[in-house]
């Protein structure tokens, strides 16, 4: 009869635990890879917009009683929907929680978005998100007419800071002019915690004739 060793008793009764535990499923796998999502923007829509003011006018009854201009501390507002593709590539559910960038038109940020979510992504399906932003005249116009590197483009644009945001509300339903998105960061998380992050840009070009 052969003499097993206590070396070989130790390694039969590993191999049998292990065994055991793989038949209830209780062994460690490797962790997975979770890989970032892929978003992109689908296209921007114009959701809602006022006429260009700056200056509400009061009291407008007909040419003859004009009412007249106050300030009150609001201007018109522009509301984009920007549509989002998010791709989930694995084999496991991810959660969105949070979603950020900055918007721009002609390359003059005008924007900076954020948006708490909590949406579910499939495996390996693409949802979509929706995210309106709403711009107002005067703080558009004030925003543009702070920093050097705006007032040297405007100034080579020949328009001025109120002139420029005038044209943006009064074009915006052609889309004569590229809308960008930068800056791009959104945070999700699979179903044991684990973060994931996933970074984008983008832009919306103009309607080619």
């Amino acid at each position: 009869m052969p003499i097993v060793g206590k070396g070989a008793k130790m390694n039969r009764a590993v191999t049998i635990f292990t065994t055991f535990l793989v038949a209830l499923g209780l062994t460690v796998l490797p962790a997975i890879a979770v890989e970032a999502p892929v978003i992109t923007l689908d296209r921007v829509d114009v959701a809602s917009i006022q006429p260009f003011y700056v200056k509400p006018r009061i009291g407008f009854k007909s040419a003859e009683e004009p009412g007249k201009e106050e300030t009150y501390g609001y201007s018109s507002t522009l509301s984009l929907a920007y549509i989002f593709s998010i791709k989930n590539p694995n084999k496991v559910a991810i959660m969105l929680n949070e979603f950020q960038f900055t918007a721009d038109f002609e390359g003059f940020d005008v924007n900076t978005v954020m948006v708490y979510e909590g949406s579910w992504i499939p495996p390996e399906k693409t949802n979509q998100l929706r995210v309106v932003v709403t711009n107002e005249a005067f703080p558009t116009i004030v925003s543009l007419m702070v920093g050097a590197e705006h007032a040297a483009r405007i100034t080579e644009m020949k328009t001025t800071a109120g002139a420029l945001v005038s044209k943006w509300w009064k074009d915006i339903s052609d889309f004569t002019f590229p809308i960008g998105v930068s800056n791009g960061t959104a945070l999700f998380n699979d179903e044991k915690g684990q973060e994931i992050r996933s970074v984008f840009s983008a832009k919306w070009e103009k309607k080619k004739e």
